[in-house]
């Protein structure tokens, strides 16, 4: 079983924490303090009364070995408690999911997304190549050359593009499906440093999860599409992807059906 998320001790550097996500170490550290700055002067560490209040003891671990003081719900909690000590050094505040993960900041959702929607881009581009027959390539031409606006759409060119834009629609939900739950996130979050997770709990989300967050994200644009009557829908995909702005956790609306998290690894 994979240890709790948490600050440890950095297997690389001795003076410094740094944040185990429950499945792998981040890319965040934090400086080591002594958590008896405060008291210093009041009562030697080797003291028989330090040692049994337990002051003498690192509360830091290491992930599979008796880690010991330090696991509250906020990790920051131990250094801002020390905010006081020389030099008046205070941490800047961080939002993060329960145990301690940084949460990931709108634009940087954004930037992950960019990157999924250039290759939904070139799957599309993939699927014309390869649907586009010769007689669907003369219906295209002849339409796009045609100089009278209001003509109709050939209907073979019309079911082509309903059937094209469907595909890529169901491709595109496995897609996410799939790689958020066996990667934790698609292409563009690991390349971002981005992983999608339960708020309440570290490591790759359930089933049950992923499928309602992309029901919520994705649902509506398939509808919509299918049904251009009900095409308002739309605008509650707006609305879901603009929600983590104000949100105080971060979620956007799918995110808050199926009690997920966008996290920075990095």
């Amino acid at each position: 079983m994979s240890q709790q998320a948490g600050w440890y001790d950095d297997p690389q550097d001795e003076h410094q924490l740094r944040y185990w996500d429950g499945v792998q170490w981040s890319d965040h550290t934090a400086p080591k303090q002594k958590p008896n700055l405060a008291q210093a002067g009041q009562q030697p560490q080797d003291s028989p009364g330090a040692q049994a209040s337990g002051q003498g003891q690192s509360p830091w671990g290491r992930p599979g070995g008796g880690q010991q003081g330090l696991q509250q719900d906020n990790p920051y909690a131990a250094q801002q408690q020390w905010q006081g000590g020389p030099g008046g050094y205070q941490p800047r505040p961080v939002p993060t999911t329960p145990d301690g993960q940084p949460l990931a900041g709108w634009w940087h959702r954004v930037g992950a997304r960019l990157i999924d929607g250039l290759l939904a881009l070139v799957l599309s581009t993939v699927l014309v190549v390869v649907t586009a027959t010769p007689e669907l390539t003369a219906a295209l031409e002849d339409y796009a050359l045609n100089p009278d606006p209001t003509s109709a759409v050939p209907v073979v060119l019309e079911d082509w593009l309903l059937q094209l834009g469907l595909i890529s629609g169901l491709v595109g939900v496995a897609y996410e499906v799939l790689m958020v739950k066996f990667f934790g996130g698609t292409v563009g979050k690991l390349i971002t440093g981005l992983r999608v997770r339960l708020r309440d709990q570290p490591g790759l989300p359930s089933w049950n999860a992923v499928l309602l967050r992309s029901a919520v994200y994705q649902g509506p644009n398939l509808v919509s599409y299918l049904l251009p009557a009900l095409s308002l829908l739309g605008l509650f995909t707006l609305v879901d992807v603009l929600w983590p702005l104000w949100d105080p956790q971060r979620q956007a609306l799918h995110d808050k059906a199926a009690r997920t998290n966008v996290v920075r690894t990095r």
